[in-house]
């Protein structure tokens, strides 16, 4: 879903860096599995498959917001646009946003971000399986990261599968808005399974002390996603 290639990002990381690669499972398997081949060969060491959006939720947030398909240009979006000159003249003069790793995919002729989006939200498969996590296998040879982790029984299951982490998310609140907070549910999850795999402490993390909590309660690590976004939209 990013808006540089795979081979884009493994080239300015350099050498040095540590990549894994996020996927979903989408109905084209094709599609999915070309893009696992590229990411190892891109030299991507490990495969973080997405769990928790087999259908995605109604993000009443970014509906309010107009943040939809096509993006709705309302009053609000107006204002915010007018009273951040700057941010806005940058954005209108900036490239087109694009999906890149997926142009070219059979649903959309990646002319825009509105295109690819709609042939992407099309394809959540809504059928996701542990059956799924055997075919991930049977295509990617390295480590293996279940992302969206909500649940003792189904972190059991994830480690009896062989799995080497687990990532313990609500998808930062926004799939499902009445899941439980990962941090909440980590004492329980580490304590059934942190001797087998690896846990993640994924969602609410903005500062130093958020990491500092979580690897107290028994995480591993932690993801961040928002810290960055907020960065980069802030450019």
């Amino acid at each position: 879903m990013g808006t540089r290639s795979i081979e884009e990002c493994a080239a300015v990381a350099g050498s040095d860096a540590r990549l894994w690669f996020q996927v979903y499972t989408w109905r084209d398997r094709s599609l999915v599995q070309g893009l696992v081949e590229r990411a190892a060969a891109a030299g991507f060491e490990a495969l973080c498959v997405t769990v928790d959006a087999p259908v995605l939720g109604r993000r009443e947030r970014d509906v309010r917001r107009g943040f939809t398909l096509p993006p709705e240009i309302g009053p609000g979006t107006l204002l915010d646009g007018l009273r951040h000159p700057g941010w806005t003249w940058r954005f209108l003069r900036s490239e087109p946003i694009r999906f890149a790793s997926a142009q070219g995919a059979a649903g959309g002729d990646g002319s825009t971000a509105v295109d690819l989006a709609e042939y992407m939200a099309s394809q959540f498969d809504p059928g996701l399986s542990w059956r799924d996590l055997e075919w991930f296998r049977s295509i990617w040879d390295g480590p293996l990261v279940l992302k969206g982790i909500q649940s003792v029984a189904d972190a059991r299951l994830a480690a009896e599968a062989g799995v080497a982490a687990i990532a313990v998310s609500n998808h930062g609140g926004r799939q499902l808005d009445g899941a439980p907070a990962s941090f909440d549910l980590l004492p329980e999850i580490v304590e059934a399974v942190g001797d087998r795999v690896e846990v993640i402490c994924d969602g609410g993390v903005r500062r130093g002390s958020d990491i500092v909590k979580a690897l107290a309660v028994g995480a591993d690590a932690v993801m961040a996603g928002r810290l960055y976004l907020y960065a980069l939209g802030a450019v």
